[in-house]
């Protein structure tokens, strides 16, 4: 049932990734086999109003002039860096690819990666996310335009592709691999004086 939530996430994530404005998605086939492809990434900063140095809070005013407070852990490095009227850029990023590979194994991978600033640097961080999931394809009906999936923990799920043609370009025994990925990335500069 883990693998069904985990392949229902992914392809909530495909949806909600194609529908936004923002978004890049591309249908296209790779080595003669259906290849999809989306992004989305979005842009927003935050000007610092005020900043407590030994709590570690600090109240930030949005590109939309909402009031935000938030509180920096202690990995949080060179806070004390931070100076009111410093802007916090952030960006966030979602992919998602979905991939036919020949027959192989099913299964779930996933990875992630972080960095922050170094020592005297104005406060950056970064951290990225990767998962993989596999599913062999158990049947195919082209009658109903559907295929059915089944993960590693051998449960199985039927799915109805966007583009029906592409059921004539897999075959029962190939995989799935739907790989979803998330990176952010968050900056604080000082803004120049004005003159």
């Amino acid at each position: 049932m883990k693998s069904a939530v985990v392949i229902l996430a992914m392809l909530v994530a495909t949806t909600a990734l194609a529908a936004t404005e923002k978004s890049a998605a591309h249908h296209a086939t790779k080595g003669g086999k259906p290849y999809f492809e989306a992004t989305d990434t979005l842009r927003t900063q935050a000007t610092v109003l005020s900043i407590n140095q030994k709590t570690r809070h600090a109240s930030l005013r949005t590109e939309s002039g909402d009031t935000v407070k938030v509180e920096a852990g202690p990995e949080a490095k060179n806070f004390n860096q931070v100076k009111k009227g410093d802007v916090v850029k952030i960006t966030y990023t979602e992919k998602l690819t979905i991939h036919i590979e020949p027959s192989g194994a099913a299964g779930t991978s996933t990875e992630s990666t972080s960095g922050s600033a170094k020592a005297g640097e104005k406060p950056t961080a970064s951290a990225k996310a990767k998962t993989t999931y596999k599913a062999t394809i158990t049947a195919i009906d082209k009658d109903k335009g559907t295929v059915t999936l089944q993960g590693s923990s051998g449960d199985q799920f039927e799915v109805t592709p966007m583009h029906p043609e592409n059921l004539d370009k897999v075959k029962v025994g190939d995989l799935v691999v739907f790989t979803y990925s998330q990176a952010i990335a968050a900056s604080v500069e000082k803004v120049a004086a004005n003159k």
